[in-house]
């Protein structure tokens, strides 16, 4: 969290609930969670709720599970972090021809059977849809639709579409459904303007008479 009051603000560019949940840390920081965007749990449950998959009043119970038990919601953090850890060696791993090794499985596999545990049919709106249930309080809820939705991704044929971006010191993933496949970056106007911004330096630096 910026300044302990203005937090980061979430950012939704990756095109992919999985991937827009790795792209809430900075990877390349030069400290460990210094460009972290879910510092606490309710951050966490702040997201999800963003990102829609909490409705207002399951967010609010979470926090209130939080507040009566703190070191229940720090446990959870640490858990969702090493998921966000998991699911970026993953894909990053993919996009460079390195497909996922046992230990990433090993990580990830018990998520799965977790999330799983949790879905169920729903006929509240007079059809059958898959919720996720919530009735026992369980902190994990933010990350079980973010395991979910990556392995349906890591199985759809729109994985050979998920790009890391161009900058090399970002790290964020994006789901590139441009018309052309020809995206490079997480956003524009940040990395593809500091990728200009580079090469304009680099271009100046090698001038006659610039040192």
């Amino acid at each position: 969290m910026e300044g302990g009051e203005n937090p980061k603000a979430f950012k939704w560019v990756g095109g992919h609930l999985s991937l827009d949940f790795n792209n809430t840390v900075d990877w390349k920081a030069a400290e460990p969670h210094a460009g972290e965007y879910l510092t606490d749990y309710g951050r966490l449950v702040a997201w999800a709720g963003e990102a829609g998959v909490l409705s207002r009043q399951t967010e609010a119970s979470l926090l209130d599970h939080w507040t009566a038990q703190p070191s229940s919601g720090d446990a959870a953090l640490h858990r969702a972090w090493s998921t966000r850890t998991t699911i970026h060696r993953i894909f990053t791993g993919l996009i460079t021809g390195d497909p996922p090794v046992e230990p990433q499985l090993d990580q990830l596999n018990p998520l799965v059977k977790e999330a799983q545990g949790h879905l169920r049919y729903d006929t509240a709106r007079r059809k059958l849809e898959w919720d996720w249930s919530s009735h026992d309080g369980g902190l994990l809820r933010p990350v079980w639709p973010v395991v979910w939705a990556a392995t349906q991704l890591l199985t759809a044929e729109e994985l050979i579409d998920v790009k890391t971006c161009a900058n090399e010191i970002c790290g964020w993933l994006f789901l590139d459904t441009s018309r052309k496949h020809n995206r490079k970056w997480c956003e524009m106007g940040v990395c593809g303007n500091r990728a200009k911004a580079r090469r304009f330096y680099d271009r100046r630096k090698r001038q006659p008479g610039r040192s």
